[in-house]
């Protein structure tokens, strides 16, 4: 920028414009090399998604999206692709994200305070050392392998069952992954009006581990009944795969 303005001044000195002239073509020179240059767009940008189906006992099905950096671990919730709910919110969110560290920022676009990020943090104890040996402990007291695998979108789980009581039973499907899980379990344990679909809960972080995975989440109650049958919820990994999604920050600011 010096070298343009160096250029111009010199510029309108050879050219021997008288001196009132002269001043108001500096003035002009110089507004034109100081202009303000547009504002740099920022972007969240995220290379995967999971997508989960859930059903309800009463047979309600309902999908949700979930946006994944592969590179930093990082989750995205999209209200458009995530079927959040917002009760008493206009506007209001639009976009969080979840990290490994159990921080997460929420991204509003307010008309009275414009665009902010707001901070926020689940407990402590989610992310202590020995946290993920108890919950494996925990799972080896209620569940037990089948013996069955499966291989699905590049993930291999591991089936498991657990007892209701009587004949209700549990299952679960289980994959190791090389990202942290917890973002996506402990997102409805923050304190936000956002909220995941809940009916069938995809909170596992007191009984898997941070690298953990849940790709199926079944449960058969034949104590109880809907049209005959025994009811019935499931949470289902339904897709895996490639992204191409991003989420413009440009101007949000920390509250």
């Amino acid at each position: 920028m010096k070298k343009r303005f160096i250029a111009l001044m010199g510029l309108v000195g050879l050219m021997g414009f008288p001196k009132g002239e002269g001043s108001q073509l500096q003035a002009q020179a110089l507004a034109m090399v100081t202009k303000k240059r547009p504002e740099v767009v920022e972007k969240l940008v995220f290379d995967r998604v999971l997508v989960y189906e859930q059903t309800d006992y009463n047979g309600s099905v309902v999908r949700y999206q979930v946006l994944l950096n592969s590179q930093t671990g990082q989750f995205g919730f999209d209200r458009k692709l995530a079927n959040l709910s917002f009760p008493g919110v206009v506007g209001g969110y639009t976009f969080v994200t979840g990290q490994p560290d159990g921080s997460y920022r929420v991204y509003v676009s307010d008309k009275y305070e414009g665009k902010i990020i707001m901070r926020y943090n689940v407990g402590k104890t989610f992310y202590s050392p020995n946290h993920a040996d108890a919950c494996h402990n925990r799972f080896q007291k209620r569940y037990q392998a089948t013996g069955r695998e499966g291989s699905q979108y590049g993930l291999t789980a591991t089936e498991y069952r657990a007892s209701l009581g009587r004949k209700d039973t549990e299952w679960l499907w289980v994959a190791e992954v090389p990202f942290n899980s917890y973002p996506l379990y402990l997102f409805n344990e923050i304190a936000l009006e956002a909220k995941l679909p809940d009916a069938h809960s995809i909170n596992f972080s007191s009984s898997l581990g941070p690298n953990e995975l849940l790709v199926q989440s079944k449960k058969e109650y034949y104590s109880e009944k809907v049209n005959g049958k025994p009811a019935t919820s499931t949470l289902k990994l339904i897709f895996f795969g490639p992204a191409n999604h991003s989420f413009d920050v440009t101007g949000y600011k920390f509250k």
